[in-house]
Order: C-alpha cells, then structure tokens, then sequence
C-alpha cells in the first residue's frame, strides 16, 4: 500500500492528496519496505547506538578517577604550604579554588580531546574560569570586588537565555 512521501500516512492508490498532511501526491507512489526489511534495519540501529553508548561510557570513565586524584593532590599540597605557612589559613581557600579551577580547565580539554566533542567542554570551563577568578581576586588583593564575578556572570547567563527565547519563541 503506498503512503504519503511527506508525512509517511497511508493513502490509497487513486488518491491526489494526504488525508493526514494534505501534501500533493501527484504521479510519485512511495511503497513502504517489507515489514521484515523494516525490523532488521531497526534492530542493526539500535545495535548501533547501544555500541556507542557502551564505547562513550567506557571512554568517559577514565576522567573521573584523574580528576579525583588531582583535587586531592592539591588538596593536600594547599593544606601542607598552609601548614609550613608559605601561605596564609585565611587565603588557602583561595590558593584552593585556583587550583580546583584549573584542575576544571584540564578536565574540559580532556573531555573535549576523548569525545571528539567541544560542546562537551562547556560545563567544566565556565565552573573552572570561574574559579580561576574568584581565587585569583582574592590572592591579587582584589578582596572587594570577586564576590561581584559569580553576579555577573549569572546575569549574563540568564540575559543569554531569555534572548535565546524571544528569538525562537515556543508554541
């Protein structure tokens, strides 16, 4: 039986238009493939896709314990230059989020690097500039002012986003 090469109903033969979409059949006929074509094909897909899946998961595992380790190395070697006081208690959380943001920076290139993906990146560079600021701020004597990056940011995130929506508005 053939059906609407548009919206893919069921049309009869003498029919001119869709019943469903109203698209002009004209002379083309397209035939649907055996319903035995059509499994085979859909069960190659998802075969398809659940490999990949299984392939992106494995890849996506080997960051986790890196970035782990790494927070912790730094962890210790902020608390350990405290201790000895290279620097002082009151800016080791500063000393802190420096490291722990471009720990996030390297996380984003490796990320982006095993992926093949730079839209996967985006997460982990923002939250590590971000960091990188608030504790460099702090270290550079800035005191005042590094309460002032997380505001602006998130204002530019939500201006970002309500633009985004008067340009494509939902029905």
């Amino acid at each position: 039986m053939p059906f609407c090469p548009k919206c893919g109903a069921d049309v009869s033969e003498d029919a001119r238009f869709c019943h469903d979409c109203g698209a002009a059949l004209g002379e083309v006929r397209v035939t649907r493939p055996s319903e035995e074509k059509y499994e085979k094909r859909e069960k190659d897909e998802k075969g398809e896709k659940r490999e990949k899946g299984e392939k992106h998961e494995k890849r996506g595992d080997r960051g986790s314990p890196l970035m782990g380790g790494l927070v912790l190395i730094w962890l210790g070697i902020t608390f350990y230059l405290a201790t000895l006081r290279v620097i002082s208690w009151m800016d080791w959380w500063a000393y802190f989020l420096l490291g722990l943001g471009g720990i996030l920076l390297i996380q984003a290139v490796i990320t982006a690097a095993s992926t093949g993906r730079s839209g996967t990146m985006y997460g982990p560079l923002i939250g590590g500039g971000v960091l990188l600021l608030i504790g460099a701020t702090w270290i550079l004597g800035i005191r005042n002012w590094w309460p002032l990056i997380p505001i602006a940011i998130g204002i530019a995130i939500i201006v970002s986003v309500l633009r985004e929506r008067m340009r494509s508005p939902r029905p």
